[in-house]
């Protein structure tokens, strides 16, 4: 039986500039923000792994932390199998064996069951990172629109909550240590103005509190001359962002059924633990390295359905520290997500003013005029002079040039 699971990359990216949308200032670039700009600006680097990796990640399998996880059930089977060892040895034929058409006939099933245990749990993994990448598609578009809509200045308020939304999605579901947390509040602080964290700090809900904020200052932007059709699309995105908050409580409140995890590891420990006695007869102490991999095997792709069951709260391990230990690090990478849409907020509430310092081309109302020009050298002149305006020759002869023959 061959099972191929792929589990996502990890994202890493370098601590970018903090988000200050309070006061739209002019965003002067920089080398590393030129950097920035290019395609997948979201994450500087990606982890991928190829063919090419098989040597280091033999060799980095001590260090695994897939390895440490299911340590007990390894040293368990390892004793079992070195005891029947043993007897064997000092018994000989007088010790009763299994035949191995029993253990033949039960893996199949084993190992539908496992198949399709990692299958439902990566299906969870995926339908988080799909709400999550709804949460970075909505920010971002209700940050334009809230800036399409009004001047940045008058948009501060709703920009500031949009940016802070992911930051409290995440500890809402993940939380994490007490360092990350703290680096969390020492975040809303700065984005946030004080009032607003103390509110927040006073509820349990703590995104639909902020969605509701969202949702009040949607509606009391009229009196920044917004519409009615144009709060009700800043009022939709609203809506989608709550559809993702309920979609991720939803996960996470509803694991795989317990009788399901519960029966697969209890058939998998009877398995591998009657195992040896169909073994040891034809291998002998060869049982032992044999049991060791297929333990390793079997008990690693469970584990790794239980990891990837929990996607806000489970770590995988990650690359190795100075000293050799491995590093742990979240399965789905929330805090860089919440960086990248912090960072998109922040320049969105920028894009008018540069637009006005760079003097880029823009659409104002312009005299009729009956001929275009015909190339693009000519359109810009002809958008740059007198806003669309010609020369009066040029008009002129285009316009009897389009004339029909006869007409006065």
């Amino acid at each position: 039986m061959a099972l191929a699971l792929v589990l996502p990359s990890l994202l890493a990216l370098r601590p970018c500039v903090p988000l200050d949308v309070r006061a739209p200032t002019h965003y002067a670039a920089r080398s590393d923000d030129i950097m920035l700009a290019k395609f997948s600006p979201a994450y500087e680097t990606t982890v991928r792994y190829k063919a090419a990796d098989w040597a280091q990640n033999v060799r980095t399998l001590p260090r695994s932390m897939v390895l440490r996880r299911i340590a007990s059930p390894l040293l368990f089977n390892f004793g079992l199998t070195l005891l029947t060892c043993i007897v064997h040895t000092a018994l000989g034929p007088t010790l009763p064996s299994l035949l191995p058409l029993p253990h033949t006939l039960l893996g199949s099933a084993l190992g539908l069951l496992l198949v399709f245990r990692t299958n439902a749990a990566y299906d969870r993994f995926w339908e988080a990172r799909k709400q999550w990448d709804r949460v970075t598609s909505e920010c971002r578009g209700l940050a334009s629109l809230s800036c399409t809509f009004m001047t940045p200045r008058q948009a501060v308020p709703l920009l500031t909550l949009t940016a802070a939304f992911p930051v409290v999605l995440k500890n809402y579901l993940r939380g994490g240590g007490a360092k990350e947390q703290e680096r969390d509040a020492r975040r809303l602080r700065a984005l946030l103005a004080p009032a607003e964290v103390n509110a927040l700090t006073a509820v349990v809900n703590q995104p639909q509190y902020v969605l509701a904020r969202m949702r009040m200052l949607a509606q009391a932007s009229r009196t920044a001359g917004v519409s009615e059709k144009e709060r009700e699309m800043l009022l939709k995105s609203c809506a989608t962002l709550g559809e993702c908050v309920s979609t991720c409580e939803r996960i996470y409140n509803t694991p795989i059924p317990l009788a399901y995890s519960r029966h697969t590891s209890r058939f998998l420990v009877l398995y591998v633990s009657t195992l040896p006695l169909a073994l040891v007869r034809s291998l002998g102490f060869g049982t032992l390295p044999a049991m060791l991999t297929v333990c390793w095997a079997l008990f690693g792709i469970l584990e790794i359905g239980n990891l990837v069951e929990e996607p806000f709260t489970a770590g995988i391990g990650g690359p190795t520290a100075k000293d050799g230990r491995p590093l742990q690090q979240p399965l789905l990478p929330l805090t860089e997500v919440c960086r990248t849409i912090r960072r998109d907020v922040r320049a969105i509430a920028q894009y008018s003013q540069l637009a006005v310092e760079y003097g880029v081309p823009t659409i104002s109302r312009s005299p009729k005029t009956i001929v275009l020009p015909e190339s693009f050298r000519e359109l810009r002149e002809f958008v740059k002079v007198g806003n669309g305006t010609l020369n009066a020759q040029n008009a002129t002869a285009r316009a009897n040039a389009s004339r029909p023959a006869g007409s006065v």
